[in-house]
């Protein structure tokens, strides 16, 4: 499901940073296949889980929608600038929160619509865990100075997945701060594993 957000700088406060040491339920592949709410682009009336197959589409077409998002909006307000954190710096705080909640690092490419705009792909079997602490691991790694304007963020956009020890997509968080309506959205597999309240 995706679910929009139109201030994402609000969400801090929604959700708290949790241990990476969840227990068994943290790691309960039950989990995923827990079903979802209406609504769900994944899933039928009749029934709510959604599947690997589902999951691989799901997240591939949250992640190409907010591909094309960033781009259209670095041609739309090019003036805009951000206060980009040095690569090496997003790297280290990357590799201290995988340290800290038990997820692997697949991949980090930092796009390039006008500024840096990361995309971010996980790996864990935490999966619960992982979902309730990205509140906490998003605001150290896309910062925000509590300014009024653009500039006090780090990046025009963000994007991380987070999968499953099979490769399979549980869960996204995305945005994008250029130009008018900023905004963005989450995506997840199954109710618990929205990071953010949703409606």
């Amino acid at each position: 499901m995706i679910s929009k957000f139109a201030a994402f700088a609000a969400l801090g406060v929604l959700a708290t940073g949790c241990s990476s040491s969840g227990g068994a339920a943290s790691h309960s592949r039950a989990v995923l296949y827990q079903g979802t709410g209406l609504g769900h682009p994944e899933t039928t009336a009749a029934d709510r889980r959604v599947s690997d197959a589902a999951s691989r589409r799901g997240g591939e077409r949250v992640r190409k929608q907010w591909e094309r998002e960033i781009r259209s909006r670095a041609m739309k307000a090019p003036r805009e600038h951000f206060a980009n954190l040095p690569p090496e710096t997003l790297r280290e705080r990357l590799r201290r929160a995988s340290d800290e909640h038990s997820f692997e690092v697949v991949s980090l490419k930092l796009l390039r619509p006008r500024q840096l705009a990361p995309e971010i792909i996980v790996r864990t079997t935490n999966y619960l865990g992982l979902a309730h602490a990205l509140p906490g691991i998003l605001r150290r790694l896309d910062p925000h100075e509590s300014r009024s304007d653009t500039r006090g963020w780090s990046y025009e956009g963000f994007f991380i997945e987070a999968r499953d020890e099979r490769g399979v997509p549980f869960l996204a968080v995305y945005k994008f701060w250029r130009g008018q309506h900023k905004g963005g959205g989450q995506w997840a597999r199954s109710e618990p594993l929205f990071p953010f309240q949703h409606g």
